[in-house]
């Protein structure tokens, strides 16, 4: 247990100058997403998108898949540490820090008596070789490093509420924005917040998994440095085109399984951010990255599909298809031979007999000596 807890300590490390815990009234997000000026934008979007199709077309991947690990070793120092209702999988988030990944999984194994999320460090030989609870954290989707605060934040999706969290100085978690997940029109089907990540103009940017209308509403705040804070009063939002049934057949409807979803962002370059969706039709998933650039005036993302995973890709050799599972954490990973690591893993709920963790390695591909 003292080599659990001492892995812990990386993430007190992430300590800033005192803080105040944000106010969870959220009037601010209500008075930027229902003016009548965002209404009549989403009407131009609608227009927008049906002139654009031609533009994007289909493009040439950005990445490619160069390994998968599915099967993972779990010391047994790590086994006796943990309570017997905790096991390796769930992972619902994925980190890249001081040379290892960090896996977050969103509740415990036995999910009636625990809902805590826990941490759990994976190095490059597919071993699990630490893990403990994440603080006093339930049912995280995202975690993530913030460097310019120095502290912890993640993403949370629970019965009752969705929203984004730090791990404050006493180590505890704080709410810097809740959104109810029962009368709030934000979370519609059951769909809260499962992104969350930092861009290079130290902003922070996060996003509701879906919608029912033709966009999906991007989150920007930026970090005041004076304060060591992220500037609610000052946030900005964003319209991603999105097709929430981009996978299902005409007769099918969108729900809290069924349907198309963001279910991570990333930094990509200055001004674009890397979008992964993931859709579920009942009986497979498909998965695309999209690189999504932000404008310069206005608030209508653009987006570029740079990479499909879909069932009829094949990594294994023939015969041996890989097929996309429940793909829900993503991260960038340390460079290889000046190209950029893109990590993706996949949440097996808990359903061994039906699904598995999966860790993706991807690959970014030189451009300049592709066929593009």
């Amino acid at each position: 247990m003292t080599l659990i807890l001492k892995k812990a300590r990386i993430f007190t490390d992430f300590k800033g100058i005192s803080e105040k815990i944000y106010d969870k009234n959220i009037h601010v997000f209500y008075t930027l997403y229902f003016n009548s000026k965002t209404n009549f934008l989403c009407k131009s979007l609608i227009l927008w998108l049906f002139t654009s199709f031609a533009t994007f077309g289909q493009t040439p991947k950005t990445f490619e898949l160069i390994k998968v690990d599915s099967s993972f070793i779990v010391s047994t120092e790590v086994v006796t540490a943990l309570p017997a209702e905790v096991k390796f999988g769930g992972i619902s988030g994925i980190e890249f820090y001081n040379n290892s990944l960090f896996g977050v999984s969103d509740r415990a194994f036995n999910s009636k008596t625990n809902q805590n999320s826990y941490i759990f460090e994976i190095d490059s030989l597919s071993q699990v070789s630490s893990a403990f609870r994440f603080f006093e954290v339930d049912n995280a989707e995202s975690i993530r490093f913030d460097n310019s605060s120095k502290k912890m934040f993640y993403v949370f999706e629970r019965e009752d509420s969705t929203g984004v969290g730090f791990i404050n100085e006493q180590n505890m978690p704080a709410n810097l924005v809740a959104f109810s997940m029962t009368n709030d029109s934000l979370t519609s089907e059951n769909r809260g917040i499962e992104s969350l990540c930092f861009d290079e103009r130290n902003n922070l940017w996060f996003a509701f998994e879906s919608s029912s209308n033709a966009t999906i509403l991007f989150f920007q705040s930026p970090f005041d440095s004076t304060k060591n804070i992220y500037d609610l009063s000052k946030i900005k939002t964003f319209l991603y085109p999105f097709e929430s049934k981009s996978c299902l057949k005409a007769e099918q409807t969108i729900n809290g399984s069924l349907g198309n979803g963001i279910t991570e962002i990333l930094p990509y370059d200055t001004d674009k951010l890397l979008v992964m969706e993931r859709c579920f039709d009942g009986a497979f998933i498909t998965m695309k990255l999209f690189v999504s650039s932000i404008p310069t005036e206005g608030n209508l993302l653009s987006k570029e599909q740079v990479f499909d995973f879909s069932i009829k890709n094949e990594f294994l050799g023939q015969n041996h298809a890989l097929k996309p599972d429940n793909m829900e954490g993503m991260c960038w990973g340390k460079e290889e031979d000046g190209r950029r690591i893109l990590y993706v893993i996949s949440d097996d709920n808990f359903n061994p007999k039906r699904q598995r963790t999966l860790l993706l390695k991807l690959r970014e591909i030189d451009i300049q000596k592709s066929d593009r």
